[in-house]
């Protein structure tokens, strides 16, 4: 009785585990870092501005790819930065991609 409750147990915990993990997800490169880093090294250097750039363009190409659209089409790189980092002023402890996702509801809108 004691193994059987004991299982029981585990695998409660492992299915809530399981639960936890599905949302979330590794962010790789440039969008792990948080806006309040990201404003201030774009403040401090203009080369970053072309690191965070580069990264949200493949974050908005891997959108477009997955949902077969054009978002972005007829904006420059630097209207799309520049709405990220509104996002990021206004929203310091983001991560960068959630400044993304911000601009691909800016996009949609």
């Amino acid at each position: 009785m004691k193994i059987k409750m004991l299982l029981t147990v585990v695998a409660v915990l492992v299915a809530a585990g399981m639960a936890a993990c599905t949302s979330t997800y590794l962010i790789r490169g440039a969008g792990g870092t948080t806006c309040s880093t990201v404003v201030r090294k774009i403040s401090e250097s203009n080369q970053y501005r072309h690191v965070y750039n580069a990264w949200l363009s493949g974050y908005l190409t891997r959108y477009n790819y997955e949902h077969d659209r054009k978002l972005g089409s007829g904006f420059d790189d630097q209207a799309l930065i520049d709405t990220a980092l509104q996002h990021c002023r206004q929203n310091p402890l983001d991560n960068f991609d959630k400044a993304a996702e911000y601009v691909i509801q800016q996009l949609k809108a």
